[in-house]
């Protein structure tokens, strides 16, 4: 402190500032460990239900898996479109922390820009993939239509961006795209922790019944893939390194981010690990057989 007038000095508030950065850094290494539990399950998911291992498989490729006749060009084209953005899914969903280790990256160089070329590749073909089962049969609605067609140019966009910017040796660029292009993979993953975690918190308040679609429907298309893009952005500029909050709103922040990584790990647990989840109880059915 100032002996004259109680301001906190330089090295006071430094050491004040001490225990919220080390909160923060839990709080962020729990998202990170949460994300990479969460999406291996998806990825699982995706595989096993993909492949026939589960009980039910996916309803939009059923007859290309099960080798039933496909009479018209739309049913060949949506069923090839929406397979291919299943598989390339999958491998977008697993190949993530092999891309984002500072360690291969750093020390295997080889193997970070073959991992980075797959993974391009299948972003770009995962976005193919679901156009054309769009074009040839639609979402579930035309407003859901509208939503993921937009979701999936992004993802193509960031993509070939990526690409692009590795090949021509503009690696800050480069890294942008990349962290654009995970971000639009996480919105495959948060469209249903957050369906889950909206009714179970709130009952379903503004979702439709039956065909209906209700105010939170309509939200839900771009809450899973836009709030992405704003988080990739501050971390693409570096906020996170040097955040401008005032002291007083430090703590309460921080007390906000613990309410979300909270809702976060109840939804990744709801859907991932239980009877009543979308993946969890196909993933359980695998695991006991």
């Amino acid at each position: 402190m100032n002996a004259g007038n109680g301001v906190p000095t330089g090295r006071a508030r430094a050491r004040e500032a001490i225990p919220a950065a080390r909160a923060l850094r839990r709080v962020g290494r729990f998202f990170h460990f949460a994300a990479l539990a969460g999406l291996a399950a998806f990825g699982a998911y995706i595989v096993a239900r993909a492949s026939g291992a589960t009980s039910r498989n996916f309803d939009q490729w059923h007859l290309l898996v099960a080798g039933l006749p496909m009479p018209t060009a739309a049913d060949w084209i949506a069923n090839l479109g929406i397979g291919m953005h299943f598989a390339m899914g999958a491998i977008l969903v697993l190949a993530w922390p092999i891309l984002f280790s500072a360690t291969i990256r750093a020390r295997h160089r080889a193997v970070h820009r073959w991992t980075g070329r797959v993974y391009v590749g299948a972003g770009f073909l995962a976005g193919v993939g679901g156009m054309s089962f769009i074009l040839a049969h639609g979402a579930y609605a035309p407003p859901a239509s509208v939503a993921f067609a937009i979701w999936g140019a992004l993802l193509m966009l960031s993509a070939v961006m990526a690409y692009l910017h590795a090949r021509g040796r503009r690696f800050q660029q480069h890294r942008a795209w990349a962290i654009r292009l995970f971000a639009m993979v996480l919105g495959s993953w948060l469209f249903d922790l957050e369906i889950r975690a909206w009714n179970d918190l709130t009952g379903g308040i503004g979702v439709g019944e039956g065909n209906t679609f209700g105010p939170f429907d309509h939200a839900i298309l771009y809450l899973f893939f836009v709030p992405n893009l704003l988080v990739a952005e501050f971390f693409i500029r570096d906020w996170h390194r040097h955040p401008a909050l005032a002291r007083t709103l430090k703590w309460p922040a921080l007390a906000a981010l613990v309410a979300a990584g909270s809702v976060f790990a109840y939804a990744i647990l709801a859907v991932s690990a239980t009877q009543g989840g979308k993946s969890g109880r196909h993933l359980l059915q695998l695991v006991s057989g």
